[in-house]
Parts: structure tokens; C-alpha cells; sequence
């Protein structure tokens, strides 16, 4: 679609206009007059015009021949118009903020908890967290691309192949970049396996897709086709977008966070660039050939806040979406009449312990109490627990590291934490609120 649409931008040319009245083939001298009426930011707008001609010289159409080819194949056109998103870090468009990514992992472990999420709509996210790939080359996986890491017995990571890009190409499998995943994507990802082994393949040597139709397409048919039960790359696309969408993330605008593999993309590069990673590293990342693509992440800024103070935490406590609960006390929580389900904060001032809340969870979780429960589905906090005091520790750790001039990603190491803390606080003060009112 886009190579027919660019084909306007030849059409307009004198050298075209010139070859189509005499029906002869569309000269090198048409590119090089769109070229130059594009300029340099909208040169890149020619790629698919190209690809197009490319694909016509392999038909040995007419009026497209070899010589041309091989000039603009020497071209050098840019990249599009990502950096103008990744720029001004639109809210639609450009890379996810830390807390946005932040709110998604939350949201993620806890519909895994409540276990009401599909498994092929978890698999889909945290594929997009951890490799940034296209749609292409998530719909082209197989089972067999994802390998544990076993050490002492235990699995310790995941290896997982992505396949290369080809552009033109829906699958493509001839060529693979290696990542290292962390013990809960793989889970996914091998949760996702063991579900599609509850539907056997039809032949021993049928291709296993790791994202799997339920029927092959009625054109697409025939025993020789390895692809014929992959999703497609639209598919896997509207995969992630409903998952985004049951996780109910809200995005830095207020609104529903919008989603493609795009802008996971770019979030992988640009924490990719803060956390200090060299060119190389993430033109790997990428699986780009040259750097062209990647100069952009280093004309970026930081989403880092300088000075996270406690007014400040509570201001913006409302963008960190609420996850934890609000109980009373301990005997409307559940799992309130447990023994050692009470979470405590330790007041190293006053020396004692105080109860925070009560944990629902019925297995170790084994996250750190009290402060990690304030992210966590299962936790339900108590309307007079010391809530401002965990706010106020946490917020009194991060300018100690500030004042000992640590690294700004180090000071703000638990900023999400901080505004979690805060939304309990907000939320405990608005229900407080609201009793005293309707008792005037």
C-alpha cells in the first residue's frame, strides 16, 4: 500500500510525466527529481517506492530495468519520521515512560494472580518488553525458539530466537538474533507452550507456531505449508492491543494507553540508551545493519524526576494506578484471621514494629515487605496503618541518594514505588474525606 502511495511522488515528476507519454521505462532521472523535491526530512518517503521498483525488475516487467536499479540501490535515503515521536515523547506515539512500563508489569502480575487473562495476550506483552521486535516477527516464532537455562538443577533464565526481519517477507525464519530473558517472561512463554500442547498437531512434522490460529485460512490449505497456522502480523498486533486493554493501563495523558509493537520498540531503545548502552549494543538491539536508526536516542532526554519530594508524590500519586486495596482493618481483610499475614513496617526511630496492612496472597511471594506490597493486587491496607510513615522513609532514602550525588537513575530507582505509596495515601485521605462530610 505504502509503495503504490509514494509512486505519487514520481508521477509528479517531469522525467516521469516525459517517459509515460511515450510509454517508456520510468528513467533514474524521475528519483532523483522526487528526491530533491522531498528534501532531506521526507527523502526516506522514497524506501517503498523503490522497494517497488526493485520488485519489478525480479517480475522483468516492462519499462523497469536493471541499470536504474543498481543506482538507487546506492542510495542512502534515511530513516522516517520515528524521530519526530521519540523527539517529543508524544503520548500516543513515542516510547512509554518508566511509569507507564512500570504499570503494565504491575497490572500484568496481577491479573496473573487473579487469573483472568489469556495467556496468549501476557505472552504477546512481555514479548514486547523484552526484545522490541515487529509484529512480522513474533507472528513467524515457533515453539522451539525458546530454550531454558538450567543451572544447579533450576531453570535461571530463558534463551529465546528471534527471527531476523525481512522486509517484504510476512514469515521469515532463515535467520535469528539470540536474547536473554528473565525467569517470569520465560514463564509466560512457556505457559503459552504448554497450553498449545493441550491441542495436538495434526503430523508429527507440522511447524508449531508459538502464536497459533485455531484453523488454517481455506486458501491457504495444503499439507506443504508450514506457515498455514501462524497468526498474522495484524493478529499479534490486535493480541497486544487487547491485552494492553483488559490490563486497563492509562497512559501519561490520563487516557487508555495506546499500544503497537512500534512503541515498544522505541521503549526498548531508549531505556537501552540511558542505562548506558553503546551504539553497537543497540544497533543488535535493533537488528539493524548501520547506526542511521539509532541517533536519535542519543537527542533524548531524561524522564528521571530531579526532586521527588513528599508534596510532590502526592501530586502525582494519581498516575500510578491504583493496584493495592483498602480495608479498615484487619478483620474485614481477607485472609485477616491468618497467622503471618500481617505486613509490618519497621520505625527504626521509635524502635517497633507497626502493621500495615494484611497480605491475601496464600503462598511467599518473597518481595520485599512492607514496601513492594503497595504494587501488589493482593495487599490490603489499613485505614489507620502508618502509611505516611512508609511514605516518608522511602522519600527521606531517595534524597539521602541524591545528596551523596549517585546517578539520577539510582536516586529515582524507586520513584514508582514512591507514587504507589502515595496513591494508597491519597486514596485513604479522600475516603476520610468523605465520611466527614456526609457526617456535617
Amino acid at each position: 500500500r505504502n509503495a503504490f502511495h509514494r509512486i505519487r511522488e514520481l508521477a509528479a515528476t517531469p522525467a516521469f510525466q516525459e517517459a509515460a507519454s511515450h510509454d517508456g521505462a520510468i528513467p533514474y532521472l524521475a528519483f532523483s527529481q522526487a528526491k530533491d523535491a522531498l528534501g532531506k526530512d521526507d527523502q526516506w518517503k522514497l524506501h517503498d517506492a523503490r522497494a517497488m521498483y526493485r520488485w519489478c525488475v525480479g517480475q522483468r516487467f516492462e519499462g523497469f530495468n536493471h541499470e536504474t536499479l543498481a543506482l538507487l540501490e546506492e542510495w542512502s535515503l534515511g530513516g522516517n519520521a520515528k524521530g519526530r515521536a521519540v523527539r517529543s515523547k508524544d503520548p500516543k506515539k513515542g516510547p512509554l515512560t518508566p511509569m507507564e512500563v512500570a504499570t503494565i508489569v504491575s497490572h500484568l502480575h496481577a491479573a496473573r494472580l487473579r487469573g483472568d487473562m489469556p495467556i496468549a495476550e501476557q505472552a504477546a506483552i512481555v514479548l514486547c518488553l523484552a526484545t522490541g521486535s515487529n509484529a512480522g516477527q513474533y507472528a513467524s516464532m515457533r515453539e522451539e525458539d525458546l530454550s531454558p537455562i538450567i543451572a544447579d538443577g533450576k531453570v535461571i533464565g530463558y534463551i529465546l530466537q528471534v527471527p531476523r526481519h525481512k522486509k517484504g517477507l510476512d514469515y521469515y525464519r532463515d535467520g535469528f538474533r539470540k536474547r536473554k530473558l528473565d525467569v517470569f517472561f520465560g514463564t509466560v512463554l512457556q505457559e503459552l507452550i504448554s497450553q498449545n500442547g493441550q491441542q495436538p498437531a495434526s503430523s508429527d512434522n507440522q511447524a508449531r507456531p508459538l502464536f497459533k490460529r485455531e484453523r488454517a485460512p481455506l486458501h491457504d490449505r495444503n499439507d506443504g505449508d508450514d506457515w498455514r497456522f501462524h497468526i498474522s502480523a495484524l493478529s499479534f498486533t490486535e493480541l497486544l492491543k487487547a491485552g494492553i486493554a483488559r490490563l486497563g493501563v492509562l497512559g501519561r495523558d490520563g487516557e487508555a494507553l495506546q499500544v503497537n509493537t512500534r512503541r515498544f520498540r522505541y521503549t526498548l531503545l531508549t531505556r537501552m540508551k540511558r542505562n548506558g548502552a553503546s551504539k553497537l549494543a543497540m544497533i543488535d538491539a535493533a537488528d539493524h545493519t548501520d547506526d542511521q536508526s539509532i541517533g536519535i536516542y542519543w537527542e533524548i532526554g531524561s524522564d528521571i524526576v530531579d526532586q521527588l519530594d513528599r508534596a510532590l508524590a502526592l501530586e502525582l500519586a494519581p498516575r500510578a494506578q491504583a493496584l493495592a486495596g483498602i480495608v479498615a482493618g484487619e478483620a474485614d481483610a481477607i485472609r485477616g484471621d491468618k497467622k503471618g499475614s500481617r505486613r509490618f513496617l519497621a520505625d527504626r526511630e521509635r524502635n517497633r514494629l507497626e502493621a500495615t496492612g494484611t497480605c491475601g496472597q496464600n503462598s511467599f511471594c518473597n518481595i520485599t515487605a512492607p514496601y513492594a506490597c503497595y504494587r501488589c493486587v493482593k495487599f490490603q491496607a489499613w485505614m489507620e496503618g502508618p502509611h505516611e510513615e512508609v511514605l516518608d522513609q522511602l522519600v527521606r532514602e531517595r534524597q539521602r541518594r541524591a545528596d551523596r550525588g549517585l546517578d539520577p537513575k539510582i536516586v529515582g530507582v524507586e520513584d514508582e514505588l514512591i507514587m504507589a505509596v502515595a496513591n494508597v495515601v491519597r486514596r485513604i485521605q479522600a475516603i476520610k474525606e468523605q465520611r466527614a462530610a456526609a457526617n456535617d
